[in-house]
């Protein structure tokens, strides 16, 4: 087996494992700040020659993302070796990005919880969302609600909807407060909560929102990006007519006006959540 990043996590190919996913914003006021803007770039022989002298000093980001290319052998030789030290380095100065990335190393290595829970536990600690969501699907394996709710409800503070989604089916204390998370999840992109709420709608009887939800739980055009009216209604067509298949002409034809009226509602301002990925700058 590859000791490669992009082998190991089983995210994607190299390039979109360094995918850069930040437009740049201020101009660089320190060399830190040069390299990882080089980086955000694709830039990747500038970063290193930067991130090396910093890397060396003990500057954790800079390790973290010197690792990066060097397990891939992106803008430099590829030396694993030194690359997973570095990187180890760097999570043992409290780079939650290199804690993730070594953790989920280990999980795909077949490691034991307990040497992996400590990595997680440090990422969490410095506010990494995915991680604290590792920690609750823990914590319900081990039996521990509470911590696992609590996991759950920091996670979702700190922006991850996917918890939300987990808080209404497993600690939502009535209709309603289930109905919110799945909601507030949706909006923010996930479509496993839209997924949810379609199928509700459906049982209350509400053909447009059920085709409205399914429509955004099933990625359609448009979810990140500007509206293609047409061809979502293909895809509304192709993946969701079963909720008002039952309907007259007529009356197909108004609820796919309001299904309409209902996802430019929902398009308008959405911002959905992105993921964290191994190596991306943030």
């Amino acid at each position: 087996m590859k000791n490669s990043i992009a082998h190991i996590l089983k995210s994607s190919t190299v390039t979109a494992g360094i995918t850069l996913c930040l437009m740049a914003t201020a101009t660089a006021a320190s060399p830190l700040d040069e390299g990882v803007n080089s980086y955000r770039h694709g830039n990747f022989e500038a970063s290193a020659k930067t991130f090396a002298p910093l890397a060396e000093q003990g500057n954790a980001t800079a390790q973290y993302l010197l690792a990066c290319q060097m397990i891939n052998g992106v803008g430099v030789n590829a030396d694993e070796k030194r690359g997973w030290e570095l990187m180890k380095a760097s999570a043992d100065n409290h780079n939650p990005d290199a804690s993730m990335v070594i953790a989920r190393r280990l999980e795909a290595t077949g490691a034991k919880t307990d040497n992996i829970r400590p990595l997680y536990q440090q990422a969490a600690d410095q506010n990494q969302a995915q991680a604290m969501l590792w920690l609750a699907l823990d914590a319900m394996d081990q039996g521990k609600p509470d911590q696992a709710k609590q996991h759950l409800s920091t996670a979702w503070e700190a922006g991850d909807p996917r918890a939300a989604t987990l808080l209404a089916n497993r600690f939502a204390d009535s209709d309603t407060a289930r109905y919110q998370y799945l909601r507030q999840a949706a909006e923010r992109g996930e479509m496993r909560a839209a997924a949810y709420l379609a199928e509700e709608a459906r049982t209350l009887g509400d053909p447009v929102e059920a085709i409205g939800w399914c429509a955004i739980a099933t990625g359609l055009p448009g979810h990140d990006q500007h509206a293609d009216w047409k061809s979502i209604g293909d895809a509304v067509e192709k993946n969701c007519s079963q909720y008002d298949k039952d309907l007259s002409s007529a009356d197909r034809a108004t609820n796919r006006e309001k299904v309409d009226q209902f996802l430019a509602r929902f398009f308008d301002g959405y911002k959905p959540w992105k993921p964290w990925r191994p190596c991306a700058v943030n």
